[in-house]
């Protein structure tokens, strides 16, 4: 059933001034708790005039068509003010968005993580069961969890010395791996926990030497959360809990999405849009689906990588007590002085590609990207998970800051990053030829990826030839089971060449492929298509399998090795997110 956008703004609107929203500590958080519950429709004039007007709402309309986003919710943070809005629709086919809804906030999870962190620190209560120092930002990971963080023997100086400040700041060395985590672990095939996927490291390559070059790595933060874990004796959503939402007031902020929905919160649908069908239509074939629904991700294995589900109210509180705890006076002891001053200060540079507007190329401290604007020091972080989006921004000269979560993934981004842009540009005052032009590029990136499985082949082999070598074996030699101790099992299966229905690939406009996966016990659960390119060399097209709409496609090199007696050996890839990933090599054992 095709579904209709309905871009209507939601009735609740919160105009909070002082006296609503100073933060107020242990003792006095019941009054501030109730005000900003969000639950109920009433507003209190402020001293400023509300940024989220007709205009605005307009605004937003126009980009939630533009980029087939359900809903958004936006909250703004200025000086003594705070402002929050729904837009559009949270679950179809009428519940609209408020202040008060839920969505996954993906990896802006990783400040609060980061956060925790400096907490245990600044207590004075941990220290190195090695060395008995105390905890520190320099203390090696392997001084906390000695028999769980092992690398591979040729990465012995970087498992003795990558810190907890490495890891939180993306520069151990490691990429990504995102496809090597893995739903259960083990001979008894138990649920896959954060101490899994850290013994997993043994396992994986790296991708440049530690504190180089900015390569951003989720997996280390999952370290990082089997850190804290292992510190504290407990679950990493408790300790959240007790030393920074309840301080806070954040009452409806959670590490597991069903946790939420056991306390009654409306958390927002997730979709995708049919990008592939409506670009069939457009060639004559038959019509997209429009809006598709997701289920639910558990996000039991992201933990303080990307876990946490919330709403932009409790954003809005968090936003302002990092504005507040930025200055000589620390207005924001939730956090203790150093603890504000370290979560903010750069580590390490990312690539000049991330300037995008702004003055320079963006740094990243813990958990958030740093940089400056207009003169003005700036921090974000953006977060998308599989059909949600966030993204946060905060200017602490201005006493500014802005927070978007959406309901797809990726395209909720660029309606985000349009919106907070209008904000602080608004804010500032600058002109509009003098403003980034976000639409444009998110029009880019989503004609690249449309064009993805048509130009799969030359992007990847560019030189590969033509007329192609065939492959040395029967296709059929080519399927079976291969498998990798992180990246666990792969089962290629052969696509019949007599079945008339599009491959995945093809359908987007690609090549047929031949060979197939289906990656459903993985977290991140993918299809690999295998499409051939010449001798043993192969493109492999990778999507989503829930949400299969193109814009998240990712591409690989694969090469299957024939041993001397004429058997497929092994099947070796190199996954590209984000740059080379390391070649995995996946040996045949079935």
């Amino acid at each position: 059933m095709r579904l209709a956008l309905r871009l209507a703004a939601a009735v609740v609107v919160l105009v909070l001034s002082r006296p609503a929203f100073t933060l107020q500590w242990p003792g006095q958080v019941q009054e501030q708790q109730h005000i900003l519950a969000g639950d109920e429709a009433w507003s209190e004039a402020g001293k400023a005039e509300s940024p989220l007007d007709d205009d605005f709402a307009a605004f937003v309309a126009e980009a939630l068509g533009r980029w087939h986003v359900p809903g958004v919710a936006v909250a703004v943070v200025d000086g003594e003010d705070t402002w929050a809005e729904g837009y559009g629709i949270s679950s179809f086919p009428s519940t609209p968005v408020t202040p008060s809804t839920l969505f996954y906030t993906g990896s802006t999870t990783k400040a609060f993580t980061a956060a925790i962190v400096s907490l245990l620190i600044a207590s004075g209560n941990f220290s190195s069961p090695e060395t008995s120092s105390p905890l520190s930002w320099q203390t090696p990971i392997s001084h906390l969890i000695r028999d769980d963080f092992v690398l591979l023997p040729e990465y012995e100086w970087p498992a003795a010395h990558l810190t907890l400040e490495d890891a939180l700041s993306h520069r151990t060395g490691f990429p990504r791996h995102d496809k090597a985590l893995a739903r259960k672990y083990g001979p008894d095939q138990h649920p896959g926990t954060v101490r899994d996927v850290v013994r997993s490291l043994r396992y994986l390559p790296m991708a440049t030497e530690p504190r180089v070059t900015w390569r951003y790595c989720n997996l280390m933060f999952m370290v990082v959360s089997h850190v804290i874990q292992t510190l504290t004796n407990q679950w990493l959503g408790q300790t959240m809990r007790e030393r920074i939402w309840e301080p806070l007031g954040m009452k409806s902020t959670y590490l597991s999405v069903e946790q939420a929905l056991e306390a009654g919160e409306q958390v927002a649908g997730s979709y995708y849009w049919d990008y592939v069908g409506e670009r069939n239509a457009s060639e004559g074939h038959a019509g997209g689906k429009g809006f598709i629904e997701v289920p639910r991700a558990s996000l039991d294995l992201a933990s303080g990588a990307g876990g946490i589900v919330s709403n932009v109210l409790d954003y809005a509180r968090w936003i302002r007590c990092l504005i507040r705890g930025d200055g000589d006076e620390n207005g924001c002891p939730v956090l203790p002085k150093e603890a504000h001053r370290e979560l903010k200060a750069a580590r390490i540079v990312l690539s000049p590609e991330s300037k995008k507007g702004y003055d320079a190329p963006l740094a990243y401290a813990l958990g958030w990207e740093v940089g400056t604007y207009k003169g003005h020091r700036i921090f974000t972080h953006g977060g998308s998970m599989e059909a949600y989006g966030a993204e946060v921004y905060f200017l602490p000269d201005l006493e500014y800051g802005v927070v978007v979560l959406g309901n797809t993934e990726l395209t909720s981004n660029f309606v985000g990053r349009e919106v907070v842009w209008k904000l602080i540009n608004d804010k500032i005052g600058v002109s509009e030829e003098d403003r980034f032009d976000w639409t444009d590029m998110g029009k880019k990136l989503i004609d690249y990826q449309l064009k993805l499985p048509e130009t799969a082949v030359d992007d990847l082999y560019p030189e590969h030839a033509d007329p192609p070598l065939p492959p040395a074996l029967p296709l059929q030699e080519y399927a079976g089971v291969y498998s990798h101790p992180a990246y666990q099992n792969i089962t290629l299966e052969l696509i019949d060449e007599d079945d008339a229905t599009p491959t995945n690939n093809q359908a987007k406009g690609g090549k047929r492929g031949e060979l197939r996966a289906i990656r459903d016990d993985m977290e991140w659960q993918m299809t690999f298509e295998f499409v051939h390119v010449s001798g043993e060399f192969w493109a492999v097209i990778i999507d989503m399998l829930n949400t299969p709409n193109m814009i998240t496609t990712q591409l690989a090199r694969a090469e299957f090795v024939v041993g001397v007696k004429g058997k497929v050996d092994n099947l070796q890839i190199e996954f590209l997110e984000d740059g080379s990933e390391g070649v995995i090599v996946f040996d045949k054992i079935g």
